[in-house]
């Protein structure tokens, strides 16, 4: 699709502005700053829309969502891919993510599958070998992950948990002193 096809005066300063939808043509440097802006612009948006989360609480759904944008919108901003396309599939990824994220709101099962689950490492100061094993933890892993909680010694850990998104949340032994 070509947007000086239409004729009207609107179509044609967004033609001069950003290039052709698909530009037979290198771009001049304005349209692909223009292009530029309006990628950003639409990855925001998709982000906003799926309700993506802050930085501090980034799951693989995210990351994937992430990872799958950047190169869908990339070559619309240099002209190789039709801004049309990259806009729809763009919409396209977000719709998914919401879809993905929703179903997994209203049904624990899918969330299981999709998100998988926490996993008991620490129990009362004991290591949960096979837990760790399965998530990929090592001893040295959680060592560091206690240090950065402020825990040197294992003992006092009553639970530490591998969470969904790959986070260490670390619940201490109460310190048997009255508050």
């Amino acid at each position: 699709m070509v947007f000086a096809d239409f004729g009207s005066p609107i179509v044609h300063v967004l033609t001069l502005v950003f290039g052709e939808d698909k530009p037979h043509h290198s771009l001049e440097i304005y349209q692909v700053a223009a292009r530029a802006m309006l990628a950003y612009i639409i990855g925001l948006a998709a982000v906003r829309i799926g309700k993506g989360r802050g930085i501090g609480r980034i799951t693989l759904l995210d990351i994937l969502l992430g990872f799958m944008l950047g190169p869908l919108l990339s070559p619309a901003i240099t002209g190789t891919t039709a801004l049309s396309a990259s806009a729809v599939g763009a919409i396209v990824l977000v719709a998914m993510y919401w879809l993905i994220t929703f179903l997994s709101y209203r049904s624990s099962g899918f969330g299981l599958f999709v998100k998988g689950k926490a996993r008991l490492i620490v129990e009362d100061g004991n290591l949960d070998r096979k837990n760790m094993r399965l998530a990929h933890f090592s001893e040295n892993d959680l060592l560091e992950e206690l240090r950065l909680h402020g825990i040197e010694d294992i003992q006092r850990v009553k639970r530490a948990y591998v969470e969904r998104s790959g986070a260490i949340s670390v619940i201490k032994q109460d310190s048997g002193l009255p508050r």
